[in-house]
């Protein structure tokens, strides 16, 4: 029951549970993050937006890496924002990180804002992955890229692997090629998938022409 609980709060944390998840997903995605951050260039002075910021480890990550530049963060959770702006309390102090409320159906950003949007274990939950794609590229500056981090990748010799998870959650786990198939659909280009050797992880990084 208590597993069960948990895991139910990995979609919209919220109350004790949801305190928990966020706790167990600052520290079970920071492997994760780091290997899929080593597929980027990022530069100083790059303004960053992290989708579904959680509990604001990755956005703390990233702050590290932009130099002068900024990093976003986004969640709708209101727990996972409050959270994140604990975690990040000293970045935002300086300016250098903000985080805010919102949907990835409706970004609240301008056209060409960032160089780089990520967004780790959470293009599960995006209630229209289609939309919510070209909603981000509208977001994108000219050869801007994005990372869309998985743990949960469908492979060939264990289909079924995550099934429980799937169900549980009402989500669908992805695949290698279904994951370039929709980024060729929104508009995306320079589409590379990634997958690390003896686990399920993937990665896969995409830009907005230029």
């Amino acid at each position: 029951m208590k597993y069960h609980k948990l895991v139910e709060n990995a979609v919209k944390p919220e109350g004790f549970w949801g305190k928990l998840m966020i706790r167990s997903m600052n520290r079970g995605h920071s492997e994760l993050t780091d290997w899929a951050l080593g597929y980027l260039k990022i530069e100083s002075g790059f303004r960053v937006l992290d989708i579904g910021c959680g509990g604001g480890k990755t956005v703390g990550k990233l702050c590290t890496m932009v130099g002068s530049g900024k990093v976003y963060g986004v969640d709708y959770s209101p727990l996972c924002v409050k959270k994140s702006e604990k975690y990040n309390h000293k970045n935002i102090i300086c300016g250098k990180a903000e985080i805010s409320q919102a949907s990835v159906s409706a970004l609240p950003f301008e056209s060409d804002s960032f160089d780089l949007v990520t967004a780790v274990e959470t293009y599960y939950f995006w209630p229209d992955k289609l939309g919510d794609l070209r909603e981000v590229l509208r977001t994108l500056k000219r050869g801007g890229k994005l990372l869309l981090v998985f743990e949960m990748c469908k492979t060939e010799d264990d289909p079924d692997k995550w099934q429980a998870v799937e169900e549980r959650l009402n989500i669908e786990a992805v695949s290698r090629e279904g994951v370039t198939e929709i980024l060729l659909r929104a508009g995306y280009q320079n589409i590379r998938t990634h997958i690390k050797s003896g686990t399920s992880w993937l990665c896969a990084t995409a830009e907005k022409e230029y």
